[in-house]
């Protein structure tokens, strides 16, 4: 097997080499999780490549063993999150289409209704810095100077809302805040 420092020097020959003793090796990792022959090929081929870009910060001192699963389970990690939000994304339409029956004054109201639920779990300064700045339009200077806070503070709070409702409202914060801007 190569050296390390073939690869880091970008020895196309050590790469290959490193590609043909393990490829098959990668490849039955990634089919053990995802039992589907194209996702293993496109993920053994996004490994290789991670491991070709990152051959400058791979470690001598480590096995190369080590380092090239290490980059197939990150790999594999990023790959399960993507397909996790896409299905998330697709259970949300889908209960959103399934909702379209529903009259939409009813609809609307309901989801209001589950967006303020959330909202009102935000600790009490964040809940204002939110809706401050995103029901009634402020900026964060105009937010800090209401509140009594610095923007930096208050750029924080909105970052922390941002993401607290992202995780609990998913997709349907994009429309929340849409809805917002119409307002």
């Amino acid at each position: 097997m190569p050296d390390i420092l073939q690869l880091q020097l970008g020895n196309a020959a050590a790469f290959e080499s490193v590609y043909r003793g393990y490829h098959t090796r990668v490849y039955a990792f990634m089919w053990r999780y995802t039992r589907e022959a194209d996702v293993c090929e496109e993920l053994v081929q996004e490994v290789f490549v991670k491991l070709w870009t990152s051959r400058g910060t791979l470690n001598p001192a480590l096995a190369l063993t080590t380092q090239l699963f290490q980059i197939a389970k990150t790999v594999f990690i990023d790959y399960h999150r993507r397909t996790s939000r896409r299905i998330r994304y697709i259970n949300m339409t889908e209960h959103l289409a399934e909702d379209a029956a529903i009259a939409p004054g009813v609809r609307d109201i309901a989801l209001l209704r589950q967006v303020s639920t959330v909202i009102d779990t935000l600790p009490p300064v964040r809940r204002e810095v939110f809706l401050l700045g995103k029901v009634q339009g402020l900026t964060y200077p105009e937010i800090a100077k209401e509140l009594s806070i610095s923007p930096k503070t208050v750029e924080g709070h909105m970052s922390k809302a941002l993401k607290f409702l992202r995780h609990r409202l998913g997709g349907l914060l994009h429309l929340v805040l849409l809805w917002f801007c119409q307002l």
